[in-house]
């Protein structure tokens, strides 16, 4: 992306989940890439603020707007996408990062509804709210050059964090690999759907990832270590190097990728599964 924010200095970059975790280094590497215009939400008011010091601290060019956005709120969303647009006057990179996790962990007939609805009202209806507005909002925009690749204007790029999960499971993750499987089926129909309009959807797939939940669980007497030594790189990922990959699809140098569900997760997936 460096060099592109150079060319088209008014690009903006939105990230949801900021406030911790992979969603605050995503903020950070849009910055490192020289995008210096940010719109970065989050439930966590606090924290999200601390992030938004961060980014200035670490360029004072930056402009950031912080808002505190719980995404499966259709009304919320609204108004968050509309703060970004009034503030800078368009959204052309945007990571929907915002997820849960099941909690408990239980088979399918031990699970209770109320457990089921998180998941589904944050990982898939508030994935979709985003990207909907987003994509209302990128329609709107006039299709801007490409030149680092040659490639035709475009108007803007979706990239959605998705899961390991959405290809893999386990037998107490069913509904959080439901979630994360249906953020596929959104990212590929509509990577299909606006294509044609200058629009990218794509999606990265992260697996075993050093986080402030992971750290927590562990905290609780979690045992990750049987599973991270079936990975094939033997190590948990850190939220930069998921970062780095959206951040990636998000940029022109993704260009001629649509529809692509890139897996993060230290060849986990094409391993032999132990548990």
């Amino acid at each position: 992306m460096r060099g592109e924010a150079e060319s088209s200095p008014l690009r903006v970059a939105l990230v949801t989940g900021a406030a911790s975790g992979i969603g605050r280094a995503i903020a950070h590497t849009f910055v490192k890439e020289g995008c210096t215009r940010l719109l970065i939400g989050d439930v966590n008011r606090d924290s999200l603020s601390l992030v938004s010091d961060e980014l200035l601290a670490a360029n004072p060019s930056v402009e950031v707007v912080a808002c505190k956005v719980d995404v499966s709120s259709e009304s919320e969303v609204h108004d968050f996408i509309d703060a970004g647009v009034s503030a800078f006057g368009g959204i052309h990179y945007a990571v929907n990062n915002v997820g849960i996790t099941s909690n408990p962990r239980a088979r399918t007939h031990e699970l209770e509804t109320s457990s089921f609805d998180p998941l589904v009202a944050v990982n898939l209806r508030g994935t979709w709210l985003c990207q909907r507005a987003k994509l209302r909002q990128m329609m709107k925009q006039r299709p801007q050059l490409q030149p680092r690749t040659g490639s035709p204007p475009q108007r803007g790029a979706i990239v959605n964090v998705s899961s390991l999960f959405a290809l893999v499971s386990h037998p107490t993750s069913g509904g959080y690999s439901a979630t994360k499987a249906g953020v596929l089926g959104m990212t590929r129909t509509d990577a299909i759907a606006y294509g044609g309009d200058g629009i990218r959807v794509n999606a990265v797939l992260p697996g075993w990832v050093k986080t402030p939940t992971s750290t927590e669980s562990e905290r609780r007497g979690a045992n990750y270590e049987p599973i991270i030594s079936t990975i094939p790189v033997k190590r948990w990922g850190n939220p930069e190097e998921i970062a780095e990959a959206c951040v990636f699809l998000a940029g022109e140098k993704a260009s001629l990728i649509t529809g692509a569900d890139l897996v993060v997760d230290g060849g986990k997936r094409v391993s032999t599964w132990v548990d």
